[in-house]
């Protein structure tokens, strides 16, 4: 099999992985700042999500910071700011996986048209679907999003939309239940 990436994908790509890699290092480096994003607010919740989506080191921190800040910030803010972040880190990993696609034009077999065909009927669905869940397998999804062709603006408006429901309803949990369990110690903010 032949791979054909144009210099474009493969410097896109590159950059994407150089990125991912980097923000690896720096999480595991400054594993206690992160922890200390949280406390900015908004801008932490979005930092924090970019993080955690762009990388696959910290995948289910964001999920935890965002229910978390739901209770003491305004849960709709809370989860569409999450839902930004979710979605501009999901794009480093689309980009991640970019370089790749060349390996997909030489795939003039069954497999390669089925797989195609597949995403161009119901990939959009499989977008939003993977993005509305609290998913450790999104970074590789999305990687495999990228490497397969699929048109960028699809991918990042059903994750922007998938990763925005699915932090809001995390949002509203923490602001409910953070509340009320607050409420049981006598305790409100």
């Amino acid at each position: 099999m032949q791979v054909n990436a144009t210099k474009k994908e493969i410097l896109i790509g590159s950059l994407s992985l150089a990125i991912t890699i980097v923000l690896c290092i720096f999480i595991i480096q400054y594993r206690s700042f992160i922890g200390q994003i949280a406390n900015w607010g908004y801008l932490g919740c979005f930092l924090i999500n970019v993080l955690a989506s762009g990388t696959f080191v910290i995948p289910g921190f964001g999920p935890i910071i965002t229910f978390t800040l739901g209770g003491v910030l305004h849960p709709a803010m809370v989860g569409a700011v999450a839902g930004i972040g979710e979605a501009i880190g999901a794009a480093i990993a689309y980009f991640s996986g970019y370089s790749g696609r060349g390996f997909f034009r030489s795939w003039n077999n069954p497999l390669g048209a089925k797989i195609s065909h597949i995403l161009s009927r119901h990939g959009s669905k499989a977008v939003f679907l993977m993005a509305s869940l609290i998913n450790p397998l999104y970074y590789p999804f999305a990687a495999f999003m990228g490497m397969s062709r699929f048109k960028f603006t699809k991918f990042f408006l059903m994750t922007w939309a998938g990763r925005t429901l699915k932090n809001m309803v995390l949002a509203y949990l923490g602001y409910l239940g953070l509340r009320s369990i607050l409420g049981l110690f006598g305790l409100s903010f």
